[in-house]
């Protein structure tokens, strides 16, 4: 490979790691190329992308980004999962892809700063798609306002009975 493909290969990583929201980083050995077209396909429905490169690319793009930590796992055939959009997503493919073929191998999971093995994939793909979990945590937020409003109509129903009551009460005394 040439220095200015190299150049160009490095700096592709360093803007697609920049845009991410999570790395999986998988060992991609055993898939035919059936399995690995099927794979990509159903990523890029999720926003993601898969990525084979060399690790010593990797290294040198990942160095100077917050995926530094990474750098201990680069060993091997390495195929990186970039997610632009839901980091949750690339876990629900992987692991339907893992259970069916028990491939790819996942070297480690980059998430939130975090660094996650294997055994958290199967917890990653049980969670819920991003809106709905948004859904909930705004349902939840909303819930305490609504019952909170429903009381103060309460109490301002039962004054404006009770003034109702004091009139009726002042017109039949007058």
């Amino acid at each position: 490979m040439l220095k200015v493909e190299k150049e160009k290969t490095v700096n592709e990583l360093k803007e697609k790691l920049s845009l991410t929201k999570s790395l999986y980083l998988t060992d991609f050995r055993g898939l035919n190329v059936e399995e690995m077209t099927k794979l990509r396909r159903e990523l890029k429905k999720g926003g993601a992308e898969y990525k084979i490169t060399k690790n010593t690319m990797i290294r040198m793009a990942a160095k100077q980004s917050r995926f530094e930590g990474t750098l201990d796992f680069l060993k091997g055939p390495t195929g990186l999962v970039f997610s632009y959009e839901d980091p949750i997503s690339p876990a629900k493919v992987l692991y339907e892809l893992h259970k069916k073929v028990e491939r790819p191998k996942i070297k480690v999971i980059w998430m939130e700063g975090r660094l996650l093995d294997e055994s958290h994939l199967k917890r990653l793909a049980a969670l819920p798609p991003r809106e709905v979990i948004l859904t909930q945590i705004l349902s939840g937020l909303n819930s305490p306002m609504v019952n909170f409003v429903g009381i103060l109509q309460g109490v301002l129903r039962n004054f404006v009975g009770t003034l109702d009551a004091l009139k009726e009460a002042k017109i039949k005394t007058a």
